[in-house]
């Protein structure tokens, strides 16, 4: 999972990453379109399964609570940054009694339970070990949800810049959520390619068992 180097450097540049959000036609001119597309993913599946509840894994500033909100789903947000929390609860207060951020890392997940969906998004890209944030999440929520990098030349690119700064990046194929979702005790209910940027993945509980911790 993630270490202090992952934590401070989103402390650091919480602003930065917010920004990503601000624009969707500038993001998609820089080539960062599938930011809005995974968001849309996300809103469509909980949509989907009716959800009542989803469980915001890292949510950064929080570009995923309004979306939901407005459809009338209770949003709880967690991320390890303090700064990013800062951010994520001016957004919450804009929904008063549908969103509630808490600052925590993944293995807080280990003290909530009842959701419907939990997704991360821009969150696997940063994990060491990740069936066991699947493996977290599946016991928080019935169904999860989340994004993938293929690993290619800007994953690469991405592994150097950030590598530098003692954060790690990983890649993913396809053959890997497979294998992931059996560690975690989960299976893969469907994938959505986005382009060169990677993968969006739909996960639910094996036969609808609670995964083992």
């Amino acid at each position: 999972m993630p270490g202090d180097d992952f934590g401070t450097y989103f402390q650091q540049r919480a602003n930065r990453f917010a920004a990503f959000y601000s624009s969707e036609p500038v993001a998609r001119m820089l080539g960062r379109g599938p930011l809005f597309d995974r968001l849309r993913l996300a809103v469509d599946l909980a949509a989907e399964l009716e959800a009542a509840t989803v469980l915001d894994v890292g949510c950064g500033s929080g570009p995923l609570f309004a979306p939901l909100a407005e459809r009338g789903i209770r949003v709880t947000g967690i991320d390890p940054a303090e700064a990013m929390v800062a951010l994520a609860r001016r957004q919450a207060a804009e929904f008063p009694g549908l969103v509630e951020v808490r600052q925590g890392g993944w293995e807080d997940l280990d003290e909530v339970d009842g959701y419907d969906l939990a997704v991360a998004l821009g969150v696997f890209d940063y994990v060491a070990q990740p069936a066991d944030l699947l493996r977290r999440m599946g016991r928080a929520a019935s169904h999860a949800f989340g994004s993938f990098p293929s690993p290619g030349v800007r994953t690469g690119l991405r592994k150097v810049r950030y590598g530098a700064r003692g954060v790690g990046v990983h890649g993913y194929t396809p053959e890997d959520f497979e294998r992931i979702a059996g560690e975690a005790g989960m299976e893969v209910a469907r994938k959505t390619p986005l382009g060169r940027a990677g993968y969006v993945v739909h996960f639910r509980r094996r036969n609808g068992v609670l995964p083992s911790s």
